[in-house]
């Protein structure tokens, strides 16, 4: 991307220092989210269990590649998003309009990140060892289920984005505002973390269930006798909701926050992480090619927007 020095920023200016942070932290998160993933798609296993059970290397690739895009999506369509729904900046919302923003902002995330978290659970629960590589199964997903195998799970995906995004958002200044810290790093990282894991209250029932569903539903893709399902029934909330009332009446709120503590380490960390990374990166950026921020440059995309395409 070739930037013009000694202008005021854009909001593409944002995405690669958004980018830059958001693949950091995926990878430094990735061995969290392993034991997460096998603790949530097998209700009941302990966390040391998981660990024992886990590989990370298998799908490290797609892993990465999904959570970046994912963070890089959401980060960069927020304060978009808050400008055409709000008229007014990201920064002079309230809690409510910036989790609103935020919950928007996923609906092209999960749209962007549904293939590789298929490809990334099929990996990190293949001990089997049924594939050789993520091309492996790109390839078994498309010969046994077609472009709808890719978007398995799509509605408990979104749901669970959705209320993790606007948890986070919600919260983030307020647990800023209220901390006791004089110190701005150590306000960052405890604000991130509480924020993040504040939305793991809110959307760790959509991951326990939304695995389940994609669990059983890549299991089934090695059965010749099952029938393909429709193309639409992958994106059907159906079986997504069908799951969360079968564990909540085997297992209760416990079965629904199944690895509940990964999850919080997982994204809270990533919160954490995020909220320290963020601004600095787009500051340093910034500073590195000359550019200067733009208390106009939100009120353009908005004029943009208006125009006629």
């Amino acid at each position: 991307m070739s930037v013009a020095k000694g202008r005021k920023a854009t909001s593409l200016d944002t995405l690669p220092p958004i980018c830059g942070g958001a693949f950091v932290t995926s990878v430094i998160m990735y061995p969290v989210d392993v034991v997460r993933a096998i603790c949530m798609s097998n209700p009941g296993t302990g966390v040391m269990e998981a660990y024992g059970r886990a590989s990370f290397t298998k799908g490290l690739v797609s892993e990465v590649t999904r959570a970046s895009i994912s963070r890089a999506i959401k980060f960069f369509f927020q304060p978009i998003a808050h400008l055409r729904v709000f008229g007014k900046k990201e920064s002079q919302g309230n809690p409510i309009t910036k989790g609103f923003a935020g919950a928007l902002a996923t609906i092209p995330e999960v749209i962007a990140i549904s293939p590789l978290e298929n490809v990334k659970l099929a990996a990190q629960l293949d001990k089997e060892g049924r594939f050789k590589g993520d091309a492996d199964i790109i390839k078994h997903i498309a010969r046994t289920r077609g472009f709808a195998g890719f978007y398995i799970g799509f509605s408990g995906m979104l749901v669970r984005q959705m209320l993790w995004t606007s948890g986070f958002f919600m919260t983030l200044d307020f647990y800023k505002g209220v901390l006791p810290f004089d110190n701005k790093l150590a306000k960052d990282v405890s604000g991130g973390f509480l924020a993040g894991a504040s939305g793991v209250v809110l959307n760790c029932w959509c991951d326990v269930c939304r695995s389940i569903v994609q669990k059983e539903a890549l299991a089934a893709t090695f059965d010749s006798t099952i029938p393909r399902p429709s193309t639409l029934s992958a994106f059907s909330p159906g079986p997504f909701i069908a799951a969360t009332t079968k564990l909540l009446g085997e297992r209760g709120i416990a079965g629904l926050y199944s690895g509940v503590l990964p999850k919080m380490v997982h994204l809270g960390g990533s919160g954490a992480i995020l909220a320290v990374l963020m601004p600095r990166f787009k500051a340093a950026w910034f500073k590195m090619n000359g550019l200067t921020a733009d208390e106009n440059t939100h009120a353009q995309i908005r004029k943009h927007s208006s125009q006629p395409h």
